[in-house]
This record gives structure tokens, sequence and C-alpha cells, in this order.
């Protein structure tokens, strides 16, 4: 049963083609159906997010794979495949508990990735993509994921992509934040850390700007700032010294033509992908525009101390992704078992039932064939069994005798005292 593990992730493409190969969270149930419709994958899982989208899936043709991912976001095989990694079986497993204890993100150990991915997989159960391999796969992970946590220190002190933005903005504006007007662009979990990260710094005005007014109003009342109507962005975007973007829209929000209208300098962070502001408007003099790639340095400053918790992680999870592996083989065994042992019961049958063929073609009374039959195949198939459950009960050997019970389902009885 192979397993592998296909995408992109922020260590191997920038954010300019990460952004190309989204799975938006709408059409999740429709990628998966098409994926339903190729013979030899039976289970997947599909994972995106700001910073990866990988595929998870039982077959290990990689051509195949490639193909799906060009198809879906209209790129070629050579503007992927440079960026794209694959992994297959342990290295599968073993990536695939990486990213869920959050060692693969950009913020190491941060903890968001496992809600996505619990997400992600339920998703699946839901298409009907996931079966009794990716399920076992799936509560291995995300019980790796809880041992991780417990047992390591991997979430101390976390840094978010939320937070590091607003250290970021902190940095970056010249004057400080009691002094700034701050629009935020988006509702979602994410706009959610970022004002739990921001409203200690005390800005001048903070300006909560949404899609969706009732998720807008429900964030604005928890953290006591401003709310607009959506159509008003251009107005609010005129009055803003500091934007912080992160919707799940699959189009640019700020346009260029939006932020030219004004003269003075606003400093904008757009943490979504795909990216909420425009690329081009970074072409306007009075425009300093960043991207969730620009906040790396920041956050590599504040995993250091995390690294000897990482270590500890990353052993927990080499033994589990081993444990898992091996119990993936054992199931190869059991089925290769069961092979062999029909066979061999076959082909007694067919013997049996040869010579049996011969007897009434000569004209033997029925009766007495048939009962011969039984008899011979009665003794040839228990007659190996009870050889070695005799040896095993000479050898000590209970355990045998135990499972033996198990296997032809005989009720344990108590032995006779005389």
């Amino acid at each position: 049963m192979p397993i592998m593990v296909c995408g992109i992730n922020h260590k191997t493409a920038p954010i300019a083609l990460r952004e190309k190969v989204v799975f938006s969270a709408e059409k999740l149930a429709l990628y998966l159906q098409d994926l339903a419709v190729h013979e030899d994958i039976h289970e997947a899982v599909l994972l995106s997010t700001c910073n990866r989208s990988e595929l998870y899936c039982d077959t290990d043709d990689i051509h195949k794979i490639t193909d799906w991912f060009c198809r879906h976001h209209q790129l070629s095989r050579a503007e992927l495949m440079p960026v794209m990694y694959f992994y297959h079986d342990e290295q599968a497993v073993r990536h695939i508990m990486q990213v869920a204890c959050g060692l693969d993100s950009m913020v190491l150990g941060e903890s968001q990735i496992l809600g996505q991915m619990k997400e992600a997989f339920s998703e699946s159960c839901a298409a009907g993509m996931v079966g009794a391999l990716f399920n076992r796969l799936f509560q291995q992970v995300f019980s790796v994921a809880k041992e991780v946590r417990t047992n390591t220190a991997i979430g101390a002190c976390p840094v978010s992509v939320s937070s590091a933005a607003v250290t970021f903005v902190r940095q970056h504006f010249s004057r400080p934040l009691t002094e700034a007007c701050v629009l935020l662009i988006g509702a979602g979990a994410t706009m959610d850390l970022v004002l739990r990260h921001l409203i200690p710094h005390a800005p001048k005005q903070v300006m909560l700007v949404n899609r969706s007014m009732q998720n807008a109003s429900e964030l604005a009342k928890k953290y006591s700032v401003g709310q607009i109507h959506f159509a008003e962005l251009p107005e609010a975007l005129a009055m803003a010294d500091i934007v912080i973007s992160a919707t799940g829209s699959t189009s640019p929000i700020v346009t260029q033509a939006m932020l030219a209208v004004r003269q003075t300098p606003i400093l904008l962070v757009d943490i979504a992908v795909p990216r909420d502001i425009e690329a081009s408007a970074a072409e306007l003099p009075h425009v300093q525009l960043y991207s969730i790639d620009d906040l790396k340095t920041i956050i590599q400053q504040n995993v250091r101390g995390r690294e000897h918790a990482a270590e500890k992680a990353h052993e927990v999870i080499n033994q589990r992704s081993q444990d898992f592996i091996m119990w993936l083989h054992s199931l190869d065994l059991v089925a290769t078992t069961i092979r062999a042992y029909r066979k061999q019961i076959e082909d007694m049958c067919e013997a049996e039932l040869l010579k049996s063929l011969r007897q009434l073609q000569r004209g033997d009374d029925p009766t007495a064939v048939l009962t011969f039959f039984a008899r011979a195949l009665t003794q040839k198939l228990l007659h190996t069994p009870t050889v070695q459950l005799r040896q095993a009960g000479f050898e000590g050997r209970l355990e045998i005798l135990q499972l033996a019970q198990q296997l032809f389902a005989i009720p344990e009885s108590e032995p006779e005292i005389v």
C-alpha cells in the first residue's frame, strides 16, 4: 500500500508561485471528486494553507499527480516541477507528522496547522476519500502531534505569522503605534491573532473591514475596535497609516489604483495567500508593501530558543513513523499469508476432488465416494495444525494454543480434574 506526499511550500516556492497553487476551501470537494476518478487513487487528503499546498494519497505515480496539479492550476510542468517535492512511504509518513507538529512551518511549532490538517482530513472523510489506511494514518498523526505538544516545549512562547506581522509593523513604521491609524482587512482566525497582539500597543485608531459584516462585527466587539462596511474600503485606505490584510479572497482586494489617489506614506503588510494587495502597488513611491515572505527574518529570530524542543519532537516522530510503517508492512504480510493459505487449501481440495471424480467415473458408489472425500479432506486440513499444536503443547508454548483457540473460534474450556 503506497503512501505519497507531493506539494510545494514556503521553502521551495515564492509567494508569487504559491498563490497560484492554492486549493480553495469552497472547491475542495470537487478536487477530491476529481481525484477519485483515477483508478489507482482510493484515498487522498488535500491540505492548502498560506504556506503550503500538499496532496497525501495512496499512489506512487508521480507523473499522474504532477499532471493533476498542472491541470487544476493551469501551470506547465516546467513551472511546477522545480519547486515540487515528493515523499514516499516512511518519508511521507514522517513528513505528514512533521507538518502536523509545526516542525515544517515557517513559524516553528505553530499550532494552527494541526487544526487545518484536521479540517482537511474531515473534508476528505465527507468526500469518501478516507479508508482504513488513511484513517489509521491520520489518527496516528494527530496522536503524535498531541504527544509532541505535551512532552516537549515546541509550543512554548509561540510565534505566529500574525504576531510577526505586528512586530514587523512596529519595526518599520516611522512613528510609535500610538500615533497610527491601523486598517485591518479580514475577520478570520489570523486577524483575531493580529488583534490580540496589536491591541496591547494601543494604536490611535483601529478599523476593521470584511466582506462578511457578521464576522467583522463579532471581532470588532471582542476587541472594542471600529468597523466599516466593505464598500467604504477606498475611503478607509485614504485615511490609514498602516494596513494588515489577511482574507481568503482568490483575487486582490486592494488595487494599485486605490492607493494611487493618496500621496502620503502608507505601510501595508499582506499576509494572505493568494495576496490581497496587488503587487504592482509597490511601484507607487509612497507605498511600502510587504508580503508574508518578508516576515521570515523576524520569525527565525524568535524560534532559536525552541531548537532543542524540535530535536526531541523529531525523535518522537522518527519512532512513531517507523511504528506505522511496521504496521503497514504487517498488513502486507497478512495479505500474503492469507493468499498462500487459501492456495494451499484450494490445492488440497482440487487433488481430493479429482480423485473422487475418477471414482465416480468408474462407477463407484456415490455415497461411499462422498464419504471418503469428506474424511480425506478433513484429514488433510487438520494434519498440519494438529501436529503443530501438539508440538506447541509439548514445548509449553501456551500462547500458541491461545492464539489457535482465537483463530479457530474455539471457546476456552476448563481442564478436567481427575
